[in-house]
């Protein structure tokens, strides 16, 4: 409202050429009266309106001057300084009414004429709307200006005498009420235009920003195809410069512009010309259109009720290409960028449609050798950069009309949908292996990688993808039985095979559940006394049907399927139970995997065992690999070490075939050392050297821990062993076969002599 009220003070002094005119007017209105009746008061009536004529342009020029330093005040301070002028122009607009209000009283009551009453009732009464029209914005002006105007008029007519003039100014009372009634409904009515206005204006600019803010363009057509608005993003897809209106404009100009600034090919022109106008004309479905720079637009028109239509538009160039990476995301390997499981059975499929005629092709699944060592010993990252350099060599091997794909973990999967005819899949397999199999260069490590391969074979109209996956599966597991390196080709045995593995899996969940296994002891006799000193637990497994398995075939599954804790549990608390019934010079020994030292309650486990069967810690030893410590060799330590506190005794168990044998004697918590049976196959014919068997246990003797001789299995073995410096105790074949625990009873009863090597034979007691 303070905007409202400055405004209307603005126009008491907005206009001197009127008041200008008007005093002339006066001037001569009065100056004829004076002519008229000779009077004197009339001249200085005269001199009274050209010096309050006077002022009043003075205060016009300095309110104008004063105007333009009130410009910066707020709402608050520009209220007080407009009531200050519109109070100055209160007494000299009252000066300048009051003088003609007591012209008209002289020339009807002081120096009277026909023309000077005929004069002052039109000069009073010109005045008046001249008063409405200007002052209608302060009603507290008007009414002290018509009240100083009207009021010696009445006056002076009331004072002439007759009824005419008394009714005259009777007639002032109403009129004064009138002229206020008159300007507050003028008031009135500009205020609501005003806020019309501003209302109007506001809604204005906030389309304005609402459209030219909008992440669509915007075009609204007439029914001729020209533009009535359009919006700064329009502009923008058009690279239509902002200077320039295009409000006016046909729809074919827009393209021009689109076509003159590089945006739009003569092309695109066109086939915008011929497909956006009839949408625009007529409505329709969105179209997309590619712009020159690459930019994905997508149109709509929505036709108005009337004529013409509303044309909207998006860059959906974003939207695009999300939508592509989803796609590949959906399709692709992240890490290699090979087509993932999903993706490679679609491309597969579509691939075995183009062709008709007859033809074989091959499925080969592979994947690297000991890769989780990279992983463990390198870490993630670097197993990542594994990956993806082997997949950028199967890419190099994609070039051979072949398909890629990353199917999880280290396992890829390639696809040969066209063999050369009479081509052996072999030489593809070893093809394959070659390109893979080297030296890798990982962020300054060097790694060897080999791989392992299952192939298999078919014709293109037999092809199914599951069974073929199944195959080559069965094919790779082949070459991981095999050893490292090494590729296979499907054949029907495979299949036996894995039948019967799938069986044996399923009767060893059932076995364990029922605890159907059994235990062994291969006895482990002194090198000096010839007694035995502990037996080592056997794992062992006879089946109602499938008959005795050995525990090379189902202790590797049983590590598969997660239960192999729970063969451990069982022979270790059997054996305990059966240890407890022997003498007590007569240990046991136990193995352990590497999963075993993995679980968490593993010691709890062990403790329990004691407990339940009674034997004593110092009668047990737990036998590890060198495989298991290398898996996690710190955590495995601190657990071998809170075993060894107890007093249970710590075994190296097959010493000599891991990766650094020599490295794990000082490192672990070792009480003895096993040698492994491949340092005593062929000493008695001179194919492995004694002295290399002498060597390494007088090395063990050095580090003060006992030498057990694994694998004797002859007696000319035996009589080397025994003649060899620092073995502590034999075990092996040549010894006796594995034992129920009651032979071992048995034979803890007898002294062996140490003249000569005796074989252990299972009493008849046991046989029986």
């Amino acid at each position: 409202m303070a905007e409202v009220y400055t405004s209307f003070v603005d126009t008491f002094f907005a206009d001197s050429r009127s008041l200008v005119v008007g005093v002339g007017m006066q001037v001569i209105v009065v100056g004829a009266a004076w002519l008229d009746t000779g009077h004197p008061v009339y001249l200085v009536l005269v001199m009274a309106i050209l010096v309050t004529a006077f002022a009043r342009l003075l205060q016009m020029r300095a309110y104008r001057e004063d105007k333009l330093k009130a410009a910066n005040l707020d709402d608050e301070a520009k209220v007080r300084w407009a009531t200050l002028w519109e109070t100055r122009y209160l007494w000299l607009g009252c000066a300048a009414t009051s003088l003609i209000g007591i012209y008209a009283f002289v020339a009807m009551h002081v120096a009277y004429s026909e023309y000077t009453v005929i004069s002052a009732f039109t000069l009073v009464f010109a005045t008046l709307p001249t008063v409405v029209g200007r002052l209608y914005g302060s009603p507290k002006l008007v009414s002290v200006i018509v009240v100083s105007l009207l009021v010696p008029t009445s006056l002076g007519a009331a004072l002439y005498g007759d009824l005419a003039h008394l009714s005259a100014a009777i007639l002032c009372i109403p009129y004064i009420l009138l002229i206020q009634t008159l300007v507050r409904n003028i008031r009135s009515s500009v205020l609501d235009a005003i806020h019309g206005r501003w209302k109007n204006q506001e809604i204005a600019e906030r389309f304005d920003v609402a459209l030219n803010n909008m992440s669509h363009g915007l075009i609204m057509f007439d029914g001729d195809l020209r533009v009535l608005v359009a919006n700064r993003t329009a502009k923008v897809l058009f690279d239509v410069p902002s200077h320039i209106n295009l409000e006016g404009r046909n729809f074919e100009a827009i393209l021009r512009y689109g076509k003159i600034r590089g945006v739009l090919s003569a092309r695109q022109v066109e086939k915008l010309r011929r497909q956006l106008i009839p949408m625009i004309l007529e409505g329709g479905s969105k179209k997309r259109f590619v712009l020159n720079d690459g930019r994905h637009v997508e149109f709509k028109s929505n036709p108005r009720a009337f004529s013409g239509a509303v044309l909207t538009f998006e860059d959906i160039t974003e939207r695009i290409n999300a939508e592509k990476q989803m796609v590949n995301m959906a399709r692709y390997d992240a890490l290699t960028g090979l087509p993932n499981r999903g993706y490679f059975a679609t491309l597969i499929g579509e691939r075995l449609k183009q062709k008709i005629d007859i033809g074989d092709c091959a499925l080969i699944m592979l994947d690297i050798d000991d890769f989780k060592h990279v992983n463990d010993t390198l870490g993630h990252s670097q197993g990542d950069a594994l990956l993806r350099a082997v997949a950028n060599r199967l890419k190099d091997f994609r070039s051979r009309d072949v398909m890629i794909s990353r199917q999880g973990g280290d396992e890829f999967m390639v696809f040969v949908p066209d063999m050369t005819p009479g081509a052996e899949p072999g030489r593809l397999a070893e093809t394959l292996r070659s390109t893979l199999t080297g030296v890798y260069e990982l962020s300054g490590e060097q790694v060897h990688v080999t791989v392992s391969i299952g192939l298999a074979a078919s014709t293109r109209d037999e092809f199914d993808l599951t069974k073929m996956m199944m195959k080559a599966d069965l094919a790779l597991y082949r070459s991981k039985a095999l050893g490292k390196g090494v590729w296979s080709v499907f054949e029907e045995s495979m299949d036996a095979e894995y039948k019967r593995r799938q069986r044996v899996k399923n009767e060893l969940a059932k076995a364990l559940d029922k605890d159907k296994l059994t235990v062994r002891y291969q006895p482990i006799v002194d090198a000096k006394t010839g007694k035995i000193v502990a037996c080592e637990a056997l794992s062992r497994w006879n089946h109602p049907e499938l008959g005795d398995i050995s525990p090379a075939e189902y202790i590797p599954l049983a590590e598969e399927m997660g239960m192999i804790g729970k063969v451990s549990r069982s022979v270790l608390n059997r054996a305990l139970r059966d240890c407890a019934t022997w003498p007590e010079t007569v240990n046991i020994s136990v193995n352990l995997s590497a999963i075993d030292f993995r679980r968490s309650r593993l010691l709890e486990e062990i403790d329990d065992a004691l407990a339940t069967s009674g034997v004593v810690p110092e009668r047990l030893e737990i036998e590890v690999t060198e495989t298991a410590v290398i898996s996690n060799e710190q955590d495995m330590i601190g657990v071998l070490e809170d075993i060894r506190s107890r007093g249970i005794k710590i075994s190296l168990d097959d010493f000599g075939t891991g990766y650094s044998s020599l490295s794990y004697l000082h490192k672990l918590p070792l009480d003895k050392v096993k040698i492994d049976r491949s340092f005593v196959e062929g000493i008695e014919s001179g194919q492995t050297p004694i002295a290399l068997l002498r060597g390494v246990t007088s090395l063990c003797k050095t580090l003060g821990l006992q030498v057990t001789i694994e694998g004797v299995s002859s007696d000319d073995q035996l009589n080397l062993v025994l003649a060899t410096e620092g073995v502590s105790r034999i075990q092996g074949f040549v010894l006796g076969p594995a034992l129920p625990p009651s032979s071992v009873l048995e034979l803890a009863r007898h002294t062996l002599l140490p003249v000569s090597p005796v074989r252990l034979v299972e009493p008849a007691v046991a046989a029986s």
